[in-house]
């Protein structure tokens, strides 16, 4: 390896550890402000806990709905006791969202049991004069509520142990991560098919390609995406955190696999593809700073819609599962 290749890699690592600290910031919502009347705009209420996350900073695309999903963990998770953790969630995106706008978050309690927590997520954003002053500053105007964009129901458990134990086979034959193309490597050989931000911004993870159209390997035998990615730098030991990077990433690409058959991305010239709802599954703790395998395929397109699958698997074991309805228009 040459000094420049050295250079460029320390330089990509280096990038990649900052992308991730904002991407950690960006996720760890707060709370409200004090006075600030966020049930009023997000039409929960009186009883709702809320919160406040920031958005992409910038508008080229929205807001990305792993976005908006993670932070929306986060504000749940922040309202049920340390010892449970995620253990599934449903989303449905309403609409899109302003990456130039903040989310408001408002959490409802719908059970607190002995063994689950199950947490209401509505997220919305205010329109834009709402957020400079006066009277919208701090109480919203009677009966005005702001652009819900997403509704999401997210379930904790308390950690148990039982006697049932087993999982699918794990992906036989898988190359070693460090091994495979990285994401930019990859847009570099092909052009920013996905926009500039998304194809050139700095990830938050490493992100290493296994199969895809855009990779050398091609698509999987089964027409999807494939990837590895992990933190690039030790992460606390926070698991809201690491379920929230699981979250965001797990809606990567899976959207693309509905595409892939007809050699298209949602970047592609006259293709709509936006995700619809999106249901996922932790079945055991993840640590996203050791390498997850993903694995993911597209089940049926019809109608303008399809469902996608994701499986995320750590050490041989298979530590999630996705699913994802998107609509695909071209």
């Amino acid at each position: 390896m040459s000094d420049a290749d050295t250079a460029g890699d320390a330089s990509g690592a280096t990038a990649t550890g900052a992308a991730l600290d904002a991407l950690l910031d960006l996720l760890d919502v707060r709370p409200a402000p004090a006075g600030e009347a966020a049930q009023a705009f997000t039409g929960a209420g009186e009883e709702a806990q809320t919160f406040t996350g920031a958005g992409a900073g910038h508008d080229e695309y929205g807001l990305y709905g792993g976005h908006t999903m993670g932070q929306a963990v986060v504000a749940a998770a922040r309202t049920v006791g340390d010892e449970r953790r995620l253990n599934s969630l449903h989303a449905y995106f309403l609409r899109g969202g302003d990456g130039t706008a903040p989310v408001d978050y408002a959490v409802e309690t719908v059970r607190d049991g002995r063994a689950f927590a199950t947490r209401r997520v509505r997220a919305t954003q205010r329109p834009a004069g709402d957020r400079a002053g006066g009277e919208a500053a701090g109480e919203a105007a009677a009966g005005e509520i702001g652009r819900r964009i997403i509704e999401l129901a997210a379930s904790f458990h308390t950690p148990e142990t039982g006697s049932a134990e087993m999982s699918v086979p794990a992906p036989a034959g898988l190359a070693d991560p460090e091994t495979l193309p990285t994401f930019h490597e990859c847009i570099a050989e092909v052009g920013p098919i996905f926009g500039e931000h998304w194809s050139n911004d700095p990830r938050p993870v490493d992100y290493r390609l296994a199969h895809a159209p855009w990779a050398p390997s091609g698509p999987s035998e089964r027409g999807g995406i494939d990837f590895w990615f992990r933190a690039p730098h030790r992460m606390p030991d926070d698991p809201v955190m690491h379920a929230a990077v699981l979250v965001y990433m797990s809606d990567d690409c899976i959207a693309d696999n509905v595409t892939v058959p007809y050699g298209r991305t949602w970047g592609s010239p006259g293709t709509h593809v936006v995700s619809l709802d999106h249901a996922m599954w932790v079945h055991r703790p993840v640590r996203v700073d050791e390498w997850v395998y993903v694995e993911q395929w597209p089940l049926v397109a019809t109608g303008a819609r399809g469902t996608s699958e994701a499986r995320f698997w750590q050490d041989g074991r298979l530590v999630a599962t996705a699913l994802q309805e998107a609509l695909a228009r071209f």
